[in-house]
């Protein structure tokens, strides 16, 4: 599965900005294996309120960069998904969270969470350059990614003020690096052959799935086909919880998140060295600065 970092603020400020220090429920302590990996130390994750302000902030920062060119810009409302930011990027479950959110498909719809596009707004020609910029650039990451910007846009240089020099460019090379251990994760051998125990093991409660995302893009499909109503959805999420509660027992019992952490481990042995280690350092110091300053 090849998986391409977002591009650097193309339009407007979208990405969501994610820092270290996150701990997450079944994490274990020291000398115990996480029961929820995430690829660098969760180094591109951080809580849902520090992820609000982090928002706030760089919103802050473009709208100044706008009115110093002359052009009003109105700040995003900014919301951020809970089940956004504490979702296993491999589709692992947490207990927790399957016996009661199972994978979040139907509680988004019924708690009213589901993102919706805002309605279009008309802007002039001059406010759209200024925003978006009109010099396009593109450099290589790491992974040989091949990355498009406008430095010139209000976009780009608002989240440049708002955490410092470098920084888009930075966060784009350490989810390229991100990406590339998960994928290495992912045609590990040992990943490979737990995965098909999973799959076995979901095959002896009543479930054909390949694989982690399949259950989801199941209920994403069962959801199209009901009629829109509280009972329908009510249960299909009854349905949904019974599918991630065996979901997570059959990963419990084929060991698949002790899997995904020692085949991480040994990825991020081989992919990490001392610059990217210094990298991943200067991007947690740029969060915490960014979350001191004032919007």
């Amino acid at each position: 599965m090849r998986r391409a970092p977002a591009r650097l603020a193309e339009i407007v400020v979208t990405a969501a900005a994610f820092t270290a220090g996150c701990s997450f429920p079944g994490s274990g302590g020291q000398g115990q294996v996480p029961l929820d990996p995430r690829p660098l130390s969760a180094a591109l994750v951080t809580s849902v309120a520090d992820t609000a302000r982090l928002r706030e902030h760089e919103e802050s920062a473009v709208a100044d960069c706008m009115a110093r060119r002359g052009f009003r810009y109105e700040p995003e409302r900014t919301t951020v998904s809970e089940r956004a930011v504490t979702t296993n990027p491999y589709g692992l479950l947490r207990k927790d969270q399957a016996r009661q959110d199972g994978y979040g498909v139907v509680g988004e719809i019924l708690g009213g969470t589901r993102d919706l596009a805002p309605p279009a707004v008309h802007h002039s020609t001059g406010w759209t350059k200024a925003l978006q910029g009109t010099h396009v650039e593109r450099f290589t990451l790491s992974t040989g990614v091949v990355l498009t910007y406008r430095p010139d846009g209000c976009a780009y240089q608002g989240r440049e003020a708002a955490y410092g020099p470098g920084f888009n460019r930075l966060e784009s090379e350490l989810e390229g690096l991100q990406a590339a251990v998960m994928d290495q994760v992912e045609g590990d051998g040992r990943y490979i052959d737990a995965l098909a125990e999973w799959s076995s093991c979901m095959r002896k409660s009543g479930y054909v799935y390949d694989d982690l995302q399949a259950p989801r893009k199941e209920l994403a499909r069962d959801v199209e086909s009901t009629d829109g109503s509280d009972g329908a959805l009510r249960s299909l999420g009854r349905k949904e919880l019974r599918i991630a509660s065996d979901d997570y027992d059959c990963e419990r019992k084929v060991r698949l998140h002790e899997t995904v952490y020692e085949a991480q481990r040994d990825a991020e042995r081989s992919t990490l060295n001392d610059a990217t280690r210094d990298d991943l350092r200067r991007y947690r110091t740029l969060k915490r600065k960014a979350l001191r300053s004032p919007n």
